[in-house]
C-alpha cells in the first residue's frame, strides 16, 4: 500500500510551529503520551516540558530517539489500554482509511481523564483530492465521529499553518473520553 504513493517531502513553516503551540499549551507538564503522525518539533517541545512522549509514524524521525515506526492503524499493538495521558495527532487523521476505527483505538489507549488533541485540514478541493488524503472531512462529520467513538468536545478552534493561504486552514479539537463504548446512534 505504501508503495502506491509518491514520496512527499514536507517543509517546516512558522505556521506549523503555531499549530504545534496550540497542542503544546493543552498538554500538562509531566504527562505521558504519543504524537501520532510524528512531528519532531512537537515531540522535542513536549519533552522539554517534562513529558514522556513517543513519536509514532511510518517514517523514523531524524533526531528524536523515543519512537515507534509503524502505521497508525497498528497503534494498539504498541501501548497498553488506558495507559496514556494524551495523544496528539496533527494533520494525520485525514490520511486514515478508517478514521472511526482510529479514533476508537485512541479511546482504548487513553486513561479515563486522558485527552485527544486533533488537528485536521479544513476540506477544500486541494486537500480533498490530495494524493494521501482519504478522510478530509467537513466539520460536522468530525463531530459525528468524535461522538460515536466516545469523546466529549472540550474545545474547538480553527487556524492556519500558512498565513495568507485561504486553503491552508485547519480544524483544532481538544477532546476528552466520555464513553468507553461506541455510540452508533445520535445524541439524545
Amino acid at each position: 500500500f505504501q508503495d502506491s504513493f509518491p514520496d512527499k517531502q514536507y517543509g517546516w513553516t512558522k505556521g506549523k510551529e503555531q499549530s504545534c503551540k496550540w497542542l503544546l499549551s493543552r498538554v500538562p507538564a509531566g504527562a505521558m503520551g504519543v504524537d501520532v503522525g510524528g512531528t519532531e518539533y512537537l515531540c522535542r517541545k513536549l519533552s522539554e516540558k517534562g513529558c514522556n512522549v513517543t513519536y509514532f509514524d511510518l517514517v523514523a524521525p531524524a533526531t528524536y530517539d523515543n519512537h515507534v515506526q509503524d502505521d497508525m492503524f497498528n497503534i494498539l499493538r504498541h501501548f497498553p489500554e488506558r495507559s496514556l495521558d494524551f495523544i496528539t495527532t496533527r494533520h494525520t487523521l485525514e490520511h486514515s482509511l478508517v478514521p472511526m476505527y482510529q479514533l476508537w483505538a485512541y479511546n482504548r489507549l487513553l486513561k479515563d481523564d486522558g485527552k485527544l488533541l486533533v488537528i485536521v485540514p479544513m476540506p477544500n478541493k486541494r486537500w480533498v483530492w490530495f494524493t494521501t488524503h482519504f478522510s478530509c472531512l467537513p466539520y460536522e462529520n468530525w463531530l459525528m465521529l468524535f461522538y460515536r467513538t466516545g469523546y466529549k468536545i472540550e474545545e474547538c478552534d480553527a487556524g492556519t499553518w500558512s498565513a495568507g493561504r485561504s486553503d491552508f486552514v485547519e480544524f483544532r479539537f481538544a477532546l476528552s473520553v466520555e464513553a468507553r463504548r461506541l455510540r452508533l446512534t445520535g445524541p439524545r
